[in-house]
């Protein structure tokens, strides 16, 4: 599921609450910002280069001038507790844009993305690889950032099961950990891509060609026009990679507070020591505990203003994805 989802679901954020948490990291990256060819062009005449266009400044310049009449600019999401919300939201607040009130985000299925941008229902999207590239290869729509660029390498999948289950089924829970770190050593093989993709092209999962799901992946050089950023492919697998980070549950609930999502909660600590959980994934795998495997706890002084301060963005991510300090 997404990394956002044990979170909410265990706080009763837009679903039922019910105890999740998560042992494992699936992936991070392959997210998008992705425009229609219509507003791109609308953007070009407003722009004083490409980077005004990459950094939402020519859609600030051009929502400013758009009369009130005129509909909002409708952005895409793939659900409303995911980092694709997130990420859109940050890069339109950078550029002074309001999301609430100067566009107007809903949700879409990400298989219906393509088509929503070609029939002009929506004027853009953030979703997940493929369907940033194949709108750049079709020529219908232009990349304008990569999540990466956004917030750097951050998780984007996890494993997330019932907290009840996890505690009673645990000998299994363990083994499954472990039969997906094998599974996602396999999937960053360069030897094994090529498999993956035809697995992944399959009708019942993606149903997409092989040449429209080579994007994304860095073993596998794109043939269209359109390459990822080296650092922003999806990634699979590794320590940093697989292992569930409780600093990045804390980066969440920001996130949910920052956007109103998120209601009163006692200890956050509690909260992202409860939902992911670090101590499994080294159970599972028969790895040491980390000395300083607490260095990400808040003190108590920080839990009362962690909030406010990722919402103000006195709190941002380094480009590594790791939590940086609060600026003092």
């Amino acid at each position: 599921m997404l990394a956002s989802m044990p979170i909410a679901a265990s706080l009763g954020v837009g679903s039922i609450k019910a105890a999740m948490q998560t042992s494992f990291t699936v992936s991070h990256n392959g997210n998008g910002i992705t425009i229609g060819n219509a507003l791109y062009e609308q953007l070009q005449s407003v722009a004083n280069s490409s980077i005004d266009i990459r950094t939402g400044v020519a859609l600030k310049r051009l929502i400013d001038s758009r009369s009130p009449e005129l509909a909002p600019l409708r952005f895409a999401i793939v659900y409303p507790y995911s980092s694709h919300n997130y990420q859109l939201r940050d890069w339109l607040s950078r550029a002074g844009i309001d999301s609430d009130k100067d566009v107007q985000i809903i949700v879409v299925p990400p298989v219906k993305m393509l088509d929503s941008l070609k029939l002009g229902g929506i004027d853009g999207y953030c979703v997940g690889e493929p369907w940033n590239s194949l709108a750049v290869e079709q020529g219908v729509g232009h990349m304008l950032v990569t999540g990466y660029e956004i917030w750097g390498s951050t998780p984007e999948k996890v494993f997330g099961v019932n907290s009840s289950w996890a505690e009673q089924n645990q000998a299994t829970y363990l083994a499954i950990i472990r039969a997906l770190e094998k599974a996602c050593l396999w999937v960053d093989e360069a030897n094994n891509q090529s498999e993956l993709l035809n697995i992944l092209s399959h009708p019942d999962y993606l149903n997409c060609t092989v040449e429209q799901l080579v994007y994304g992946f860095s073993a596998i050089k794109p043939k269209g026009q359109f390459d990822w950023p080296m650092k922003a492919y999806q990634r699979f697998s590794g320590p940093n990679i697989n292992k569930p980070l409780p600093s990045y549950a804390l980066w969440i609930m920001g996130q949910m507070h920052r956007w109103q999502q998120l209601g009163d909660i006692k200890s956050l600590n509690d909260v992202a020591e409860q939902v992911y959980r670090q101590d499994l994934y080294y159970q599972a795998l028969g790895l040491p505990q980390e000395k300083g495997n607490t260095d990400w706890h808040l003190s108590i002084e920080d839990e009362s203003t962690w909030l406010d301060s990722v919402a103000s963005g006195k709190i941002r991510l380094h480009p590594d994805g790791i939590l940086s300090g609060f600026d003092k």
